[in-house]
C-alpha cells in the first residue's frame, strides 16, 4: 500500500472509533467524548452515520449541528467536541522554517522547489528512491534528507509540532513506528533528556502526554519507507 500523509475520514468507521474517543476524552476540554461511548456510537449508526466523513457532513455548520442534535437526541456540546476531534485527525502541516534543527540553506533550497511544509515534502521523502532524487536535485546531503524525512514522519502524529518533532527525532524515537511501539515512560525520559540539552520545547509536558503521543502514533497510517 502506498504511504499516506494522514488517514482518509471515509475509511474510519464510526463503529470502530470507540478507542479513539476514549483517548480524546483524556484531554480535559473533550472529556464528554468518553460519555456512553457504545450507546452514542450506535445512535449515530442508527441515523445513517457510517464513517467520520458522514458525521462531519451532518454537523458541518452550526445550524446543521443543532438540527442533528435534535434529531438524534445527542447533546450539542458532545457533537461540537466530536466535530473538533474529527478536525484534528488530519495533522496540520509543519512549516519547515519553524523547525529549529534544520539548516537554513536547506529550507531555502526546498522553498525554491515550492516545498515549505511537511505535507508538501512528504512525497519527496517517502521512499529511498525519492530521497535520492531530492538529494540529487537540491544538493542536500543524504544524511540531511533522511533527517527531513524523519521530521516529516513524526510530525504526522497528533499534537506533534515543529519543536516536539525535533525532540522525538533527536531522542531516537525518530519514526512513527518507533513512537507507536515505545514505552511511554521511557519515551518521556528520553525527550526530557534531549530537551535539557537542546531546549527545543519551552512548553510543559508530562508522562501522560507521552502516553497520549504513543497512542496517537498507533493511529497514523503507513507513510515513509526507510528500507534501502
Amino acid at each position: 500500500m502506498e504511504g499516506r500523509y494522514h488517514r482518509d475520514l471515509q475509511d474510519i468507521a464510526i463503529a470502530s472509533f470507540s478507542i479513539e474517543l476514549e483517548l480524546a476524552a483524556m484531554v480535559p476540554s473533550r472529556s464528554n467524548l468518553g460519555d456512553e461511548i457504545p450507546v452514542r456510537l450506535q445512535c449515530l449508526q442508527d441515523h445513517g452515520i457510517r464513517n467520520l466523513n458522514d458525521l462531519l457532513i451532518a454537523v458541518k455548520t452550526p445550524e446543521k449541528l443543532r438540527i442533528f442534535a435534535k434529531k438524534t437526541g445527542l447533546p450539542e456540546d458532545y457533537l461540537v467536541n466530536f466535530k473538533r476531534e474529527i478536525g484534528s485527525i488530519p495533522p496540520k502541516p509543519v512549516k519547515l522554517e519553524c523547525i529549529p534543527s534544520l539548516v537554513k540553506e536547506d529550507i531555502d533550497v526546498l522553498k525554491d522547489l515550492g516545498i515549505v511544509h511537511t505535507k508538501q515534502l512528504f512525497d519527496w521523502v517517502k521512499t529511498d528512491m525519492a530521497r535520492r532524487e531530492l538529494s540529487k536535485k537540491t544538493g542536500i546531503p543524504a544524511g540531511r534528507i533522511l533527517q527531513l524525512a524523519k521530521l516529516t514522519d513524526v510530525s504526522r502524529i497528533k499534537w506533534v509540532g515543529a519543536h516536539f518533532a525535533c525532540l522525538l527525532v533527536d531522542s531516537g524515537y525518530d519514526t512513527v513506528e518507533k513512537v507507536a511501539g515505545a514505552d511511554y515512560k521511557e519515551l518521556y525520559s528520553a525527550v526530557v533528556a534531549v530537551n535539557e540539552r537542546r531546549h527545543y520545547y519551552r512548553g510543559k509536558f508530562g508522562v501522560n502526554d507521552m502516553k497520549l503521543c504513543v497512542l496517537a502514533a498507533r493511529n497514523v497510517p503507513r507513510g515513509i519507507d526507510y528500507s534501502v
